[in-house]
């Protein structure tokens, strides 16, 4: 399984307390941010694994069809080659294969909702105090995929809701 998807969660703003005045500090550096961190599986790898698994169920089932007499068409009772009782078979198969592939997924998924975590995000230009060093080049690369469409890392703002 790889990281799945990051979620921001907004701060909500403090608000002064009775007769307290308001100080506003000048920052360069924005407020931290809360994000949701899971591991989730892949849902591509997962159902290419699975129809791929597909092509030696295909392979069997085409063996154990063809260990009898031939086959045979039913409309012009032509004998059918191995070739094309494989084709039939594998994409019978594989399609079996990948729809039981989802339902895998669905059920990873909904495990790796249990395991999230939540942390606290807060950008520093001074690489001394920072928990991890970047490079610029790694920077950038985390950069890019948090501006990816759906599907690697939204903010929640920016996500449907999908619960």
């Amino acid at each position: 399984m790889t990281s799945g998807p990051v979620h921001e969660h907004p701060q909500p703003a403090s608000a002064p307390r009775g007769g307290e005045a308001e100080v506003a500090v000048a920052s360069d550096a924005p407020a931290p941010r809360e994000y949701t961190l899971r591991r989730a599986p892949r849902l591509g790898a997962v159902v290419v694994s699975a129809t791929l698994l597909g092509l030696p169920a295909a392979l069997v089932a085409t063996l154990i069809a063809r260990s009898g007499e031939p086959l045979v068409d039913p409309y012009s009772g032509a004998p059918l080659t191995f070739g094309s009782t494989f084709g039939f078979m594998a994409f019978a198969c594989c399609l079996a294969a990948a729809v039981l592939g989802l339902c895998v997924w669905l059920l990873l998924d909904r495990r790796s909702r249990r395991a999230e975590r939540t942390v606290l995000l807060e950008r520093t230009d001074d690489p001394a105090s920072a928990d991890v060093g970047l490079t610029r080049a790694a920077a950038e690369d985390l950069r890019g995929r948090l501006d990816a469409p759906a599907g690697s890392a939204t903010p929640t703002s920016e996500r449907t809701a999908d619960r």
